[in-house]
């Protein structure tokens, strides 16, 4: 989420824009209504919208925050584990696929790093690399009528080929799959649309004219900051695949030491 700080910026000031002309709107049609009991009445019924909206978005806000961390640690717990089929066939050159095995996991690496880097094309190659991570794991398949310590290292090499394809998995479901759905930004647009009218009740004073716009600013960065992390597979809030290519970097040292 790098290039995150312009659109966050952007739908700050867009909102609040867009607020204190549904404000003035609001003003000019309460304008007709001078009584105090029409402030009163704005006030009571905005004090209970606003701390329904303020539960809702906090709510979703905890909610998206929690699953753009989930993605990022699939991606590095995806990185860690093929690592770790890596340096148990690297250790272990005397296996009759290890080179190959070596081989097809540094080409699977590359091709989940191209997937980050451009979820749309990969959705073409997806069902190659899927297929090419089911080989890697097929070629380290168990024997009982291996040695022990040949059977250990295939053992883990399967429980870890395991995570793997769940880690894929959870990663192909993400990058199809938005965590908030329109249900929510309707909600979102309508109780803003309405406070921001709302707000025109009251006097068009400079203090509050600062505190509406601060909502407005806030509510409009909070809107961009789910939006973003609701889609952590593309922009504006796509995470990096920084430890797809550490591991990349990290295997070609590997094979350098042996």
């Amino acid at each position: 989420m790098t290039g995150i700080a312009f659109p966050v910026l952007l739908a700050g000031i867009a909102t609040t824009v867009v607020g204190l002309i549904l404000q003035a709107m609001g003003r000019a049609y309460f304008s007709r209504y001078k009584g105090d009991d029409t402030k009163e009445l704005a006030a009571v019924v905005g004090f209970r919208v606003a701390a329904i909206f303020g539960i809702a978005v906090g709510f979703i806000f905890g909610s998206t925050a929690a699953h753009l961390l989930e993605a990022k640690k699939n991606v590095r717990e995806e990185a860690r584990l093929m690592g770790t089929l890596y340096v148990l066939a690297a250790s272990s050159p005397d296996l009759a696929n290890s080179s190959a095995v070596r081989d097809d996991l540094r080409q699977y690496a590359k091709l989940s790093a191209s997937e980050m880097d451009d979820p749309e094309a990969a959705e073409k190659s997806a069902a190659a690399t899927s297929q090419l991570l089911l080989k890697i794991c097929r070629q380290m398949a168990p024997d009982a009528k291996e040695p022990a310590d040949t059977l250990w290292i295939k053992s883990e090499y399967q429980r870890s080929c395991a995570k793997l394809i769940d880690a894929r998995g959870k990663k192909r479901i993400g990058t199809v799959e938005k965590h908030i759905s329109a249900p929510f930004w309707i909600f979102f647009a309508v109780s803003f649309s309405f406070l921001a009218i709302l707000f025109g009740v009251f006097d068009a004073r400079r203090i509050n004219v600062v505190f509406t716009s601060l909502f407005y600013f806030a509510a409009g960065v909070t809107a961009m900051l789910i939006f973003a992390g609701s889609d952590p597979y593309h922009e504006p809030g796509k995470i990096s695949a920084k430890s797809l290519t550490h591991l990349i970097d990290r295997m070609d040292v590997i094979d350098k030491g042996q």
